[in-house]
């Protein structure tokens, strides 16, 4: 199956059965008069992808294009806790709907089984939220009610193969995630959030990768020196010859987990940033400055992976490790042009029918995006992802007929060939990097 036809019928599954077992755990439809289960999700999520900010008269006018022939007094009558209850079951089902693309975005990512990139994103809610969605309580990250959007996104062809809904307080390194088994021959990217050397060494023995930074403090081993102590990183690190630092090395005191460390020095400026940010987050967590050697870190990145380096050498490393920053523009996207963080409305009922009518458009939005330009560097995914408004109306119209469909989405690919088109730039950008190595221009000192 092709990938339009991939996306038309998620598209057709969300709005049909997931629907329909939304309305069944929620209770929102009791007996039919104007609304149907899938035209009423059809209003929301539609009607929010079209326009984030969509006032009930604009969600009247999405109801009646989808078959529901309301006034704005209606849509705001329709306004209640089931609705809430609907609207987040729906979103729970649209995320076990996977959409990727069988055209990898560049040939070194045809090396892994996939390539996901795990991060989270977190939405502060309304106090009222806080037994079912604890906060951090009003401290750093979050309020008294928040949740957590723990994400993976596999860079290979594009699909968001999971997004899991957890408490705003819960660390990222205590996600139920860092215990998912990924294939072998996966590779996993993540930061520091997740550093575990016992998910690291669980991962290598199911034959799966990972790409990660150091944290600050762990017990290095040189491999040629098993028996030996714990090395003197950065004082090691200074007396290597080469450019790129790569070693075997022994990671972990208790696990003593066989991997690579691949390491280089940044250019002072960018270290110098990297301190003036330590010092803003320490004192505004910690209440003091970090100490001389975690100021020292920052002269370096410091990579470990279990990836052999026939597979993946140093520059390639800095390259995948950077398409990190993918997830952080994804999460940027849902909320800059999606809005999914923004608690608009008189009532906690329409804020959380906002928040998650907002979260199914992007998911939606995001399928749009993987089935017209993935694969194609040139391409910018926020003009994509703004362009997609503009067709929401005929996406709507189309949504009963697989063939009619299709050929909206045909037409939206056309389009964004044409339009969508990536700003010129001084640097090139991750895709493009990922697709021809020899751009890698990184002030190496």
């Amino acid at each position: 199956m092709g990938i339009v036809a991939k996306v038309g019928s998620a598209l057709q599954r969300l709005f049909d059965t997931c629907a329909e077992d939304a309305n069944q755990a929620s209770g929102v439809i009791a007996r039919r008069r104007k609304f149907t289960a899938s035209s009423l999700a059809r209003t929301f999520v539609l009607g929010f992808l079209r326009n984030p900010n969509a006032p009930d008269e604009e969600l009247a006018q999405m109801a009646v294009q989808c078959g529901a022939e309301v006034t704005p007094q209606a849509i705001d009558q329709r306004h209640s806790p089931k609705l809430v209850k609907f609207l987040q079951a729906l979103f729970c089902k649209a995320t076990k709907v996977v959409v990727g693309s069988d055209k990898a975005l560049a040939p070194i990512l045809e090396r892994f089984h996939s390539v996901t990139v795990l991060d989270s994103s977190t939405i502060t809610l309304p106090d009222s939220m806080k037994e079912e969605f604890p906060g951090c309580g009003g401290s750093h990250g979050g309020g008294a009610a928040a949740m957590k959007l723990q994400t993976e996104w596999d860079l290979r062809g594009g699909a968001m193969t999971h997004v899991a809904i957890e408490p705003g307080r819960s660390p990222d390194a205590a996600t139920s995630r860092q215990e998912a088994r990924r294939g072998a021959g996966s590779l996993r990217i993540t930061d520091l959030g997740y550093f575990s050397v016992g998910v690291f060494a669980e991962m290598s023995r199911n034959g799966e990768y990972f790409l990660s930074r150091l944290q600050f403090g762990t017990s290095i081993v040189l491999l040629e020196d098993p028996d030996g102590d714990s090395v003197e990183l950065l004082r090691w690190l200074a007396k290597q010859p080469s450019r790129f630092v790569d070693r075997p090395i022994l990671l972990g005191k208790g696990q003593r987990l066989a991997c690579r460390l691949i390491a280089w020095r940044l250019p002072k400026e960018q270290a110098n940033r990297r301190r003036q940010k330590l010092r803003v987050d320490m004192l505004s967590r910690k209440g003091k400055e970090p100490s001389a050697e975690r100021l020292a870190w920052c002269d370096w990145t410091i990579l470990m992976t279990n990836v052999p380096i026939e597979m993946m050498c140093p520059e390639e490393a800095v390259v995948l490790y950077r398409s990190r920053w993918q997830v952080e523009l994804l999460f940027k996207r849902w909320k800059s042009q999606d809005l999914v963080a923004v608690l608009r409305g008189s009532t906690v009922v329409r804020q959380m029918v906002g928040v998650w009518s907002r979260l199914l458009a992007a998911l939606v939005q995001h399928w749009l995006v993987i089935g017209t330009v993935w694969g194609d560097p040139t391409k910018s995914l926020n003009k994509v992802s703004e362009a997609i408004r503009a067709f929401v109306a005929r996406l709507a119209a189309a949504l009963q007929r697989l063939a009619d469909l299709q050929r909206v989405l045909g037409d939206f690919a056309t389009l964004t060939i044409k339009t969508c088109r990536r700003d010129k730039r001084s640097k090139p950008g991750t895709f493009e990097l990922l697709n021809d190595m020899s751009l890698l221009d990184f002030a190496l000192t």
